[in-house]
Formats: structure tokens, C-alpha cells, sequence
């Protein structure tokens, strides 16, 4: 499983990724892809080199591109999925609306993933009722931010 996996990851490399500065949103979508994945059978040394090898090879394609190019890799908790794609921004300033912290390495990232025993399946109780008032304020303030293995293609 794990290592078929892993050869779905390294697949990205066969990807025709467009680069769009005036445009890093629908850049970053259209470079995307996304990878479910069964808990059973896990290897996260396996998925951890894939992601590496993606990155040191997007490096060389983008090697002589001028300005900023970024290959990321993150998470996604919610769906159960990993994620990876390219965006023509400095590893800082990926396309996210919530908090995020760039990591040089996928470890966090692939731990949370073989963490994860149900992916894609959020339990009921880490929900949490929401207040129909506008300007409730929370009771709780929550600071979150997730890794995102983040590789700079470009110099």
C-alpha cells in the first residue's frame, strides 16, 4: 500500500504545472493534487522520500525560472488527504486563508498523516457548537497553524 503510495506522490512529477504570477490562487489550484490514502500498511519513510525526491526534481526543472516558485505539501485533516502543489511565491507567503507554518521537512506532515487513524473523518466530539449571534466572540481563543513542507524551487 504504502509503497504504491509513495508512487502516487512521486506521480506529481508528471504533472504540466503552469506558472501564473498575476494569478497565484488559480495557479495554485490548477498545480494541484490531492492523494487519499488508507491507514492500513502506512509507511511514512516511504511517503517522507517521495515528497523529497518531488521536491529535488521540481527543483531542477525550475532551476533557471525567475522569481519565486514554491513546491508544498500539507495535510489536509478534514478530507484525509495529502496535498501538493506549486505556486510562484516565496515558501512564507503560500495561498493559505488560515495559519500555516513552512517546514524544510515533510516529518510533521507525514506524521500527522499515520497519526490519523479514520482520515477524513472528523469526530463528533471535536466539534464544537457555533453561536448564531454575529458578534459573539468566542469563549476560547485557538491559535492553529499546520506544517507545510515547503521547498523553494528557484534562487
Amino acid at each position: 500500500m504504502s509503497e504504491s503510495f509513495a508512487q502516487l506522490v512521486l506521480s506529481f512529477l508528471d504533472e504540466e504545472l503552469v506558472l501564473d504570477r498575476g494569478h497565484v490562487n488559480t495557479e495554485a489550484r490548477g498545480n494541484l493534487m490531492t492523494f487519499g490514502f488508507a491507514p492500513e500498511g502506512f509507511d511514512a519513510g516511504l511517503v517522507e522520500q517521495a515528497l523529497v525526491a518531488v521536491g529535488k526534481r521540481l527543483g531542477l526543472r525550475f532551476a533557471d525560472v525567475a522569481g519565486p516558485v514554491t513546491f508544498y505539501a500539507w495535510y489536509d485533516e478534514q478530507a484525509g488527504q495529502l496535498r501538493c502543489s506549486v505556486a510562484s511565491v516565496e515558501p512564507h507567503n503560500l495561498p493559505f486563508r488560515g495559519g500555516f507554518r513552512p517546514v524544510d521537512s515533510p516529518v510533521p506532515v507525514v506524521a500527522l498523516m499515520a497519526a490519523d487513524p479514520l482520515p477524513g473523518v472528523v469526530p463528533w466530539t471535536d466539534l464544537r457548537e457555533v453561536s448564531d449571534e454575529v458578534d459573539a466572540s468566542p469563549d476560547e481563543q485557538v491559535e492553529y497553524t499546520f506544517p507545510v513542507f515547503a521547498v523553494k524551487l528557484t534562487r
